[in-house]
């Protein structure tokens, strides 16, 4: 990825970011001015954002923290902005979902769910990315907090985490497809990318009616029958532990919803026990406790898991030609 995705932000100085390849972002004691794209408050001060001007320093200053807090191999990164906002950065190509469209849906079809709240988002096309800034979520992350919770207290989120999947399945539609119609970005139902294709760049899927999701299944993985049925049901997709904030035993966030989507009904209970990302990483006595607990929590609810019949259609998977 030119530049590397490491390097789409870069805190310029104390109070000053640059954001991708056009915009800046200010921290200000002063009136915030008429230049400004978007203003917020938080508790160290005023911040706004502009457009990049002539003159502007494109350099950081010696010694200057970048706040860079997470960095997801080639593709994603997440910086500090102040103490009380985010800025992710994540790889896009045509035809993709912005996830504040996504979190905007959530917000008015199960206002229940706790999403993060969007200062500001935007694609940058010159770098084929998109920055999404976000309040922080006050508490801390389920992978965290999990060698401190009793295990009533974990049970306790995972029953309330399957309660917000239930809420979300509750919206279904006869479409393979993001909130808002475009493809899905989900690595676990594709075929395998070519070895020389750079791995940074997104391989969205669909949208696809229920027909021609089936078919795109059988096509990826010829001589395998993986029953898809005739509804999809909305689903996070990635509620792995470092995506839920919690105070307590209590469920304050959940982030990162690019994945979310619309999705076979056997594939809300069967991605946990499938995917790394539902791994703890703080506590490594038992990695797939987690996964296993909200799995079984989820089937218990109706929605019967797969995995025979997913890893017969994994194993038959070819590579794209």
């Amino acid at each position: 990825m030119t530049p590397p995705i490491g390097t789409s932000v870069r805190r310029l100085t104390r109070d000053r970011w640059m954001l991708g390849s056009s915009k800046v972002c200010e921290r200000v004691t002063t009136t915030i001015p008429s230049n400004a794209i978007i203003s917020w408050q938080e508790s160290d001060g005023a911040f706004y954002l502009r457009e990049r001007i002539e003159g502007d320093l494109l350099f950081p200053e010696d010694c200057i923290e970048t706040g860079l807090v997470h960095e997801g191999g080639t593709s994603a990164a997440v910086w500090s902005i102040g103490v009380d906002a985010f800025c992710k950065v994540k790889a896009w190509c045509e035809g993709m979902e912005l996830e504040s469209k996504t979190i905007e849906f959530v917000r008015g079809r199960a206002p229940e769910v706790p999403v993060p709240e969007v200062i500001h988002t935007w694609i940058d096309h010159s770098w084929n990315r998109t920055f999404l800034i976000l309040r922080r979520v006050e508490g801390q992350t389920l992978d965290e907090a999990w060698p401190r919770l009793k295990s009533d207290q974990r049970i306790e989120i995972a029953n309330k985490i399957a309660a917000y999947c239930c809420k979300l399945a509750s919206i279904s539609t006869s479409r393979f497809e993001t909130a808002t119609g475009c493809a899905v970005v989900e690595p676990f139902l594709n075929d395998i990318a070519d070895a020389s294709r750079p791995s940074w760049i997104p391989r969205p899927i669909g949208p696809f009616s229920s027909e021609s999701f089936a078919s795109h299944l059988a096509t990826v993985a010829p001589g395998s029958c993986l029953d898809v049925g005739d509804l999809f049901y909305f689903y996070h997709a990635d509620l792995g532990p470092t995506n839920i904030m919690v105070l307590e035993s209590t469920v304050v966030g959940i982030l990162d919803w690019e994945s979310a989507a619309y999705y076979p009904k056997f594939w809300i209970a069967t991605k946990p026990r499938l995917s790394a990302g539902f791994y703890l990483q703080k506590d490594r006595t038992d990695q797939m406790a987690w996964s296993n607990i909200l799995g079984d929590i989820l089937e218990a609810a109706g929605f019967l898991q797969n995995i025979d019949g997913y890893n017969n259609w994994k194993r038959k998977r070819r590579c794209r030609e």
